[in-house]
């Protein structure tokens, strides 16, 4: 699921470029794949909690007297938790197709992981892996007509 993080962090500046000298029935399209990315980012927030619970089960494991310490507040937790809690606001649909919101998340991600620390090993399995999250996204957020240019009629 890392992938994710890496995924979203080189195709949503594209995206963005994009929008902004498309035209306007290209735009939607972009607008459309950007609202996918902004919820295809929840799996990676779950990850990371994950991850999380995961850590604090390996020191409980090896009795460490403190496993509070391995969560200080200190600016790389709050980081930490700022990744994992931003996310979720995607699912408020006006924020999941907001540009803003979605670039302010972007540059989140880009101060918590450096592009010299990405894991690009075998990634030319993780490309289509990532567009088939993608494809399923777009297929769930098109059959709840929750996409950006869709109107629900209810």
């Amino acid at each position: 699921m890392q992938f994710i993080q890496v995924a979203y962090c080189t195709t949503v500046p594209l995206l963005l470029m994009g929008w902004s000298v498309a035209g306007e029935r290209t735009r939607k399209v972009f607008m459309n794949i950007l609202a996918v990315s902004n919820l295809l980012l929840i799996g990676y927030s779950i990850f990371l909690v994950r991850q999380l619970v995961a850590l604090y089960q390996l020191s409980r494991q090896f009795q460490l007297n403190q496993p509070e310490q391995l969560f200080r507040p200190d600016t790389t937790t709050i980081r930490l938790l700022l990744v994992i809690f931003f996310p979720f606001f995607f699912l408020y649909r006006p924020l999941r197709q907001n540009r803003w919101y979605s670039m302010l998340v972007l540059l989140l991600l880009y101060w918590n992981d450096p592009v010299s620390s990405w894991n690009d090993y075998d990634l030319f399995t993780k490309i289509p892996v990532y567009l088939s999250a993608c494809c399923s996204g777009y297929a769930l957020l098109w059959l709840q007509n929750q996409l950006p240019y869709q109107y629900r009629n209810t």
